[in-house]
């Protein structure tokens, strides 16, 4: 079957819950406490089927990942001239880059503070806050465009999926 790369990336989701789930129920239902004289509870575990349950979906997290990296790797992103994992990989990269001019912006452009010896210390920034600002918004404009990009580019490619994912 086909599924388009944000199908993969929900179904993941979907099956990291399930495991996260299952992982959940062993960790409550792998050994009983009781006290002395009382009757141990009967639980409703078994060690075989949770592992085999954790293997089966394992194996299709790994094979998802898979065509979901194959993807990233080779689907290009004619835009921004770069393969959608790159595109991937500079949103972050953009991000990085917009929290250090966020903070540079605030900056007050002179500053003082008294030391505990009543000595003033002077702080100036040795950059243009215009030019600060002028790219931090490029960047957010790039931002902008990069998420709308990956985001179709998800929408669209589709991958053939060899695996049951019931």
């Amino acid at each position: 079957m086909k599924l388009c790369l944000k199908e993969i990336i929900k179904r993941l989701s979907l099956l990291e819950q399930q495991k996260t789930k299952i992982l959940a129920d062993e960790r409550q239902n792998c050994s009983t406490t009781y006290g002395t004289g009382e009757e141990k509870r009967s639980i409703d575990y078994s060690f075989s089927a949770t592992r085999s349950g954790i293997e089966s979906l394992d194996s299709k997290i790994r094979q998802l990942k898979h065509k979901l990296h194959l993807a990233n790797a080779t689907v290009q992103v004619p835009e921004f001239e770069m393969t959608l994992g790159e595109c991937i990989i500079y949103m972050a990269q953009l991000n990085n880059e917009k929290y250090i001019l966020e903070t540079m912006r605030f900056k007050e452009e002179k500053s003082r503070i008294t030391t505990h010896g009543g000595a003033v210390d002077w702080t100036e920034i040795n950059y243009s806050k215009t030019e600060c600002n002028d790219l931090l918004n490029n960047i957010n404009e790039k931002i902008m465009r990069l998420q709308m990009v990956i985001d179709r580019t998800n929408l669209t490619t589709e991958v053939e999926v060899e695996i049951n994912l019931d």
